[in-house]
């Protein structure tokens, strides 16, 4: 933790880098996001009825 700290402290402007799956460049180059998100959009799009369930299943 001291090693990580070093940078946060002895330099200016330092903090701590982002380690969250997010944060991360070469992942969202490839479309992939933290589950968290992946949750959020998931329930944020509109559900079907059941009746529409079934007619998009049946074609």
């Amino acid at each position: 933790m001291l090693l990580l700290g070093v940078k946060v402290f002895f330099v200016k402007g330092g903090k701590f880098p982002n380690s969250h799956v997010s944060g991360n460049p070469a992942l969202r180059r490839k479309g992939i996001g933290c589950v968290q998100s992946q949750d959020r959009e998931a329930q944020a799009k509109r559900r079907f009825s059941i009746d529409e369930l079934e007619k998009s299943l049946s074609d």
